[in-house]
C-alpha cells in the first residue's frame, strides 16, 4: 500500500534546473555534452546535404532535436531510400547517417539531455527574446502610426495658420515675395481713406479742445494739432504742417540756386559794373561799387599788339583787392543761359513727405488719436454714471459741453476707432515696413514660408514613420513564425521528456514546472 501511495506522488522538476536533475539522478553522463561531437559533425553534414526526399525537406531546421530526428527517420523509411540489405544495413548513405544519429541520441538517454539543453534555452532565452522583439515591434507600429496621424494633423494646421497669416496681410500666399512687393502699392489709398477718416472727427476735435481749455482755463491750448491739420487740410506734407504755409508753385523753386552769367559795364569814374538780368526785370541790375577800393587811374603805356581788350584806360594796379563778393568769370562758357543748381537742405526730404506717410508725424498721430479715444471714452463712462451733467451746473461751463449727450460721445468714440483700428492693424504696420525696408520683406516672407517648411518637415516624418512600420511589420512577419516553432517545439519535448521519465520510474507521474507553462 505504501509503494502504490508512493507512486502517485508526482515528480516537480524546475524547468531552468531539468539538465541538472537529470545528471543528479545518474539518468544520463555527466560529460554527455562532450561525448556528442561525432553526433554534432554527422547532424552538420545533413544539414549541409540536399535532402532527397522533399516532403521531409522542411523538418531539416537547425536545431534538430531527437524527435524530429526520428520523424525524418520514420518518413526516409516509408520512402524508397528505406530499403536496407541483407544485414540489415541501410542502402541509401543519406538514411543511414540519420539512423546513425538516432541511435547516438538514444544511446547513455543523451536524447533526455539533449531536450532538456533546448527547453531551457527556449525557456529561459530564446522564447523571451522573440517576445520582447514582437512586443517591441508592434509598440513601434503603434507609436508610429499615432505619430503619423498627428503630423498629417500638424500639417492641416501648419496650412490653415499659414493662410490665416497671409489672409491677416492681404495676399493669397501662392507667391509670397512678389504678392508683398504688390501690396506697397495700396498704401496710398489705404492713407487717403485713413485721411478722409480722420477728416470727420472735427466735432470730436473742437470737443476735446474746448473741453481741455475749460478745465485748463488757457483760451490758446493747442491738443492734437496733427489730427486739426489734416481734418483741415488732408494729408498734407510736413513742411505745410511746421511752417502753416500751403505749398505754391513758387516754394517749388525756392531751394534752388540760378547762376546767371555777369554782364561786366564802367560808370562815369571808371568803376566796374557788375549786373545781371534777373527773369524779365532788365532795370534792376546786381552792381557791385569798388570805387571805394583806392583805385588809381594811371594812363596805361600803348603796347602794340594785335589784341584788343576793350579797357584801354585802367590801370588796377598790383595789390588792388577786389574783395570776396567779386567773381571773376573769366571765358568760361556755362552752355546754357541759364543754369540752376538744386540744393537739397537736411532734412528736406521727410519735410516733403506727407505726414501720414513720414514715420515721426504718423507715430505722433497714432498718439493723438489714442489721447483723443482715451478722452472720449472717459466722458462716456462719466456721463454713464451720472444722469446730469456735473459740469453745466457751472456758469462759466460752454454751451458745447452742456448740450453734449452720451450718444454722441459714443458716435465720437466710433469715429475715433475706425481710423486707430486701421493705423495699428497688423497689415497696416507690415504693409508700412515692407515700404520703408527690404530687410523686412525678407524676413516676413521667411517667416510665412517657415509654415510651409514646418509641413515640409512634417511631411519627412510622416515617410519615415511609414518606414519604421514597414520595418517593424517585417520583424513581427520574421519573428513571429520562430517565437511559434519555438513554443511548440518545447511543449512537444516537454511532453517527452516527461514521458520518458515516467517510464524510469514505474510509471509515477513527471511534472516539469516553470515559465514553461505560460508559453
Amino acid at each position: 500500500m505504501t509503494a502504490n501511495k508512493e507512486l502517485l506522488i508526482p515528480i516537480d522538476i524546475k524547468d531552468v534546473k531539468l539538465v541538472d536533475w537529470l545528471v543528479d539522478r545518474s539518468i544520463v553522463n555527466r560529460l554527455w555534452n562532450e561525448e556528442c561531437s561525432e553526433l554534432r559533425d554527422l547532424l552538420k553534414q545533413v544539414g549541409e546535404e540536399e535532402c532527397p526526399l522533399i516532403d521531409i525537406a522542411g523538418e531539416i531546421v537547425s536545431p534538430i532535436h531527437y524527435h524530429n530526428a526520428v520523424k525524418i527517420l520514420q518518413a526516409l523509411e516509408d520512402s524508397p531510400f528505406g530499403t536496407k540489405n541483407l544485414i540489415g544495413q541501410y542502402n541509401h548513405e543519406y538514411t543511414a547517417k540519420w539512423a546513425r544519429i538516432v541511435k547516438l541520441f538514444e544511446k547513455d538517454s543523451t536524447f533526455l539531455a539533449d531536450s532538456a539543453k533546448y527547453i531551457i534555452q527556449n525557456v529561459k532565452y530564446d522564447i523571451p527574446l522573440f517576445k520582447k522583439q514582437i512586443a517591441r515591434a508592434t509598440q513601434i507600429k503603434q507609436d508610429s502610426i499615432k505619430k503619423q496621424g498627428d503630423c498629417s494633423n500638424n500639417i492641416n494646421k501648419y496650412q490653415i495658420k499659414y493662410r490665416e497669416k497671409c489672409c491677416d496681410i492681404g495676399i493669397v500666399g501662392d507667391h509670397v515675395r512678389s504678392e508683398l512687393k504688390n501690396l506697397v502699392g495700396d498704401i496710398p489709398a489705404k492713407i487717403s481713406d485713413i485721411a478722409g477718416d480722420i477728416g470727420t472727427l472735427q466735432q470730436a476735435l473742437s470737443y476735446y479742445q474746448v473741453f481741455a481749455r475749460f478745465l485748463i482755463n488757457d483760451p490758446d491750448l493747442e491738443v492734437c494739432p496733427l489730427l486739426f491739420f489734416i481734418s483741415q487740410h488732408g494729408n498734407g506734407t510736413v513742411s505745410q504742417y511746421e511752417t502753416g504755409t500751403l505749398p505754391t508753385p513758387e516754394s517749388d523753386s525756392d531751394s534752388s540756386v540760378e547762376i546767371i552769367e555777369p554782364i561786366e559795364t564802367h560808370d562815369n569814374n571808371g568803376c566796374v559794373i557788375v549786373s545781371s538780368e534777373m527773369d524779365n526785370d532788365k532795370d534792376s541790375p546786381i552792381s557791385m561799387d569798388i570805387s571805394n577800393d583806392i583805385i588809381t587811374q594811371d594812363p596805361a603805356p600803348e603796347v602794340e599788339s594785335d589784341i584788343d581788350f576793350g579797357i584801354d584806360t585802367i590801370d588796377f594796379g598790383a595789390d588792388i583787392d577786389f574783395g570776396d563778393d567779386i567773381i571773376d568769370c573769366g571765358d568760361i562758357d556755362f552752355g546754357d543761359d541759364e543754369i540752376e543748381i538744386s540744393v537739397m537742405e537736411s532734412g528736406e526730404e521727410q519735410k516733403n513727405e506727407l505726414v501720414l506717410d513720414n514715420t515721426t508725424t504718423r507715430n505722433k498721430i497714432i498718439d493723438e488719436l489714442y489721447e483723443l479715444s482715451a478722452f472720449l471714452t472717459s466722458r462716456r463712462d462719466e456721463l454713464s454714471r451720472h444722469s446730469e451733467n456735473i459740469l453745466s451746473e457751472i456758469p462759466e461751463c460752454p454751451p458745447e459741453i452742456q448740450t453734449t449727450q452720451i450718444e454722441n460721445v459714443e458716435n465720437m468714440v466710433s469715429e475715433v476707432d475706425k481710423p486707430l483700428s486701421k493705423l495699428t492693424n497688423d497689415k497696416m504696420r507690415h504693409l508700412l515696413l515692407l515700404k520703408n525696408s527690404e530687410k523686412y520683406l525678407d524676413r516676413l516672407t521667411d517667416r510665412l514660408q517657415s509654415q510651409l517648411r514646418l509641413c515640409d518637415k512634417m511631411e519627412d516624418s510622416i515617410e519615415e514613420m511609414k518606414q519604421r512600420i514597414s520595418e517593424a511589420e517585417r520583424t513581427y512577419e520574421d519573428v513571429e513564425p520562430k517565437m511559434k516553432r519555438a513554443i511548440e517545439t518545447t511543449k512537444l519535448l516537454k511532453a517527452c521528456v516527461e514521458t520518458e521519465l515516467r517510464k524510469k520510474y514505474k510509471g509515477r507521474p513527471v511534472r516539469i514546472m516553470g515559465d514553461i507553462n505560460t508559453l
